[in-house]
């Protein structure tokens, strides 16, 4: 866009961009309305039902600015803000962010046969909280994380059993306060949609989901290459 055009200007040729791409998503034609095209988006594509009210608005200034014009100057001058608005829902629309390579990284896992102490260590080491259990094939079985190590040791100081040398995380897994409370994602995932995932299991599991663990493809055996905690995408939750 063009330096010297006023924001009315800019914000129409924001809003004509992401209009056309509404369009091409649906494969429609150009005579449906704007709102029409939210509304069907919105079943599908989690930025757009994210955005889905500040839209409804857009659309409304829009029309407001090319149908209700005097002597071809606008009536309605946009704040900065909103160009700012409809220019980030454009860019996150046409080039959503990924899970990964964001929250990519070299995960610690674990088998039930690993030393708790290794685990500790590199927790300490580097400053993490929760590691996947993988079983004999590399199939992700359970989550372990501090807390479910905070339950084991407070179970085996009751019974003054405790030995950290000895301990293993078989040991640990029968302390996880929730079973597979966990999800697979792929790298291909949004972090829209790890959201909305994150909201969606959260709530039929009662509990917040412990993470979600990233592969290729979000099967089952593949090599993780990422993990996803509720810290990494708060800002992407919906109100």
């Amino acid at each position: 866009m063009e330096s010297n055009m006023t924001n009315a200007q800019k914000f129409l040729h924001l809003y004509n961009e992401l209009d056309q791409a509404f369009a091409r998503a649906l494969g429609h034609s150009d005579y449906e309305s704007f709102t029409y095209r939210i509304k069907q988006l919105s079943e599908k594509n989690p930025i757009v039902r994210r955005y889905k009210d500040d839209l409804h608005q857009l659309g409304s200034l829009r029309n407001a600015i090319a149908h209700q014009s005097r002597d071809g100057r606008a009536i309605a001058e946009p704040f900065d803000e909103t160009v700012t608005l409809l220019k980030q829902i454009m860019d996150e629309y046409s080039k959503p962010k990924l899970v990964f390579p964001q929250f990519g990284f070299e995960v610690f896992s674990v088998t039930p046969l690993t030393p708790l102490i290794d685990l500790l260590t590199e927790m300490k080491q580097k400053d993490f909280s929760q590691a996947p259990i993988l079983d004999e094939s590399g199939n992700v079985i359970e989550v372990i994380s501090t807390n479910t190590i905070s339950r084991w040791l407070f179970a085996e100081y009751e019974n003054e059993l405790i030995d950290l040398t000895s301990a293993r995380i078989s040991d640990l897994i029968p302390h996880i306060e929730i079973k597979e409370n966990y999800s697979l994602i792929s790298r291909s995932t949004t972090v829209y949609e790890a959201a909305e995932i994150y909201i969606r299991q959260s709530a039929e599991n009662k509990s917040q989901l412990d993470c979600m663990i990233i592969t290729h493809s979000g099967k089952a055996g593949e090599k993780i290459i990422g993990l996803v905690c509720i810290e990494e995408i708060a800002g992407y939750l919906m109100d």
